[in-house]
C-alpha cells in the first residue's frame, strides 16, 4: 500500500445522488383517471421503480391460466423479478399500470427490439376479477400513444391461441395487423399508425 493514499468513503447522501442518476426521471404528463363501463374510476400512470411490491400483489390476483397466458409458464412469485419489471427506462422499455382502490390491478408494457428500433414487443396483465371490463383496451391505447412518441411504429405480440381475451383486445384496437400461427401461439404485428 502506498503511503499517504486514503480512499474516501462516500456519504449516504452522495450514494443516494449517484443512484438517482441511474434511475431515469419519471415522465410527466402520462397520468390520467378514466371511468370503466361499470362506473369504477381507474388511475393510469407509468410504472415506478418502487412498484415491485405492487406487482407481487397483482401476481396474487392472477389465476394459473392468466399467468400462463402472460409468461407461457406459471412462474413462482419472485420479489427480484417484480423489482426488475418495475424498472424501465421510459423509452426503450415503458410500462403503464392501472390502479383501482389503491392497488395495481393491471400492467401493460413494451420493450423495444434493439435490432428493429421501430418495433417493440408488447405484453399485458389484468387481474382475473377485472378481465372483460375494457382495461386491456384502455392500456393498449395508452401504451400505443406513448410508443408512437418514442419512435415505435409496430407492436409485436406473441399470444397463445387460447388467449381469447388478449386476441380480442388486439383486434378491438382497430390497428392494421397481421397474424400468423406458430404452433400453439399467434405472432401479431400491429401497425400503430
Amino acid at each position: 500500500m502506498k503511503s499517504g493514499s486514503v480512499r474516501r468513503i462516500p456519504t449516504a447522501e452522495e450514494e443516494r445522488a449517484q443512484l438517482s442518476r441511474l434511475v431515469p426521471p419519471y415522465p410527466p404528463g402520462h397520468e390520467e383517471d378514466v371511468d370503466l363501463k361499470d362506473g369504477s374510476r381507474l388511475h393510469l400512470r407509468p410504472i415506478r421503480p418502487d412498484d415491485g411490491p405492487e406487482l407481487l400483489k397483482l401476481y396474487d390476483k392472477l389465476s394459473n391460466t392468466s399467468l400462463y397466458h402472460r409468461f407461457f409458464v406459471v412462474p413462482t412469485k419472485d420479489a427480484s423479478k417484480a423489482d426488475y419489471l418495475a424498472h424501465v427506462d421510459y423509452d426503450n422499455q415503458f410500462a403503464v399500470v392501472a390502479i383501482l382502490g389503491g392497488d395495481v390491478v393491471a400492467v401493460a408494457r413494451y420493450h423495444r427490439d434493439p435490432n428493429r428500433p421501430d418495433h417493440a414487443e408488447v405484453a399485458f396483465t389484468v387481474a382475473d376479477a377485472l378481465q372483460g371490463k375494457g382495461i386491456g383496451s384502455l392500456l393498449f391505447a395508452r401504451l400505443a400513444a406513448v410508443a408512437r412518441t418514442h419512435g415505435v411504429a409496430t407492436f409485436d405480440a406473441e399470444v397463445l391461441t387460447d388467449n381469447t381475451g388478449m386476441i380480442r383486445v388486439l383486434e378491438k384496437s382497430l390497428c392494421p395487423m397481421t397474424r400468423r400461427t406458430d404452433g400453439d401461439h399467434f405472432l401479431f404485428e400491429i401497425a400503430l399508425g
